[in-house]
């Protein structure tokens, strides 16, 4: 008999977890992972197609490199039709600069911006050109429905790297 009873207790439990793990709104309906996912995708597409945001890199991968973990924060912004980056740089450099810092720094006005809806993925991207100082960089960035995304950067003078991050609106 007490087995039974444990049994019994142990499966209620289970069920009643099961219960309280679902999403629900103010009104008591059940919000399905489509819909959360729709409604992030719009909020964070809304954000890159007003030109007014930042992604913050928390790793970085060069190409046929390791996954490098970034403490400090470094950031692509856009604002009001400039881009700016201050980026970390780990790969093989093919034509260097004297006295720069080795990193990826530009800030201008890119040239054929290009803004993508994914609807099917829940996915916007961000593709442009722009030149620095003594390079020229071609930049991808997709950002997904949580607001997690990748940033793609292809030089002329470096190996190609992969940034991690998140995007967000921009540090007043």
């Amino acid at each position: 008999m007490k087995i039974g009873t444990i049994i019994f207790i142990a499966i209620a439990m289970a069920f009643t977890g099961c219960g309280a793990s679902s999403s629900s709104t103010e009104s008591g309906q059940k919000i399905s992972k489509q819909d959360k996912k729709a409604a992030g995708f719009e909020k964070f597409a809304k954000l890159i197609e007003s030109g007014s945001y930042q992604f913050v890199v928390r790793s970085a991968t060069p190409t046929g490199g390791k996954t490098i973990q970034i403490t400090s924060e470094y950031t692509l912004e856009a604002r009001e039709g400039t881009y700016e980056a201050h980026l970390p740089y780990f790969g093989r450099v093919y034509s260097a600069s004297y006295g720069g810092d080795g990193g990826i720094e530009f800030k201008g006005e890119p040239e054929n911006l290009k803004l993508t809806r994914n609807e099917k993925l829940y996915t916007i991207s961000v593709n442009f050109l722009i030149r620095g100082d003594n390079d020229q960089y071609t930049i991808s960035l997709e950002i997904s429905s949580s607001g997690y995304g990748s940033l793609g950067i292809n030089s002329q003078k470096r190996a190609n790297i992969s940034y991690y991050g998140q995007a967000s609106e921009l540090k007043p």
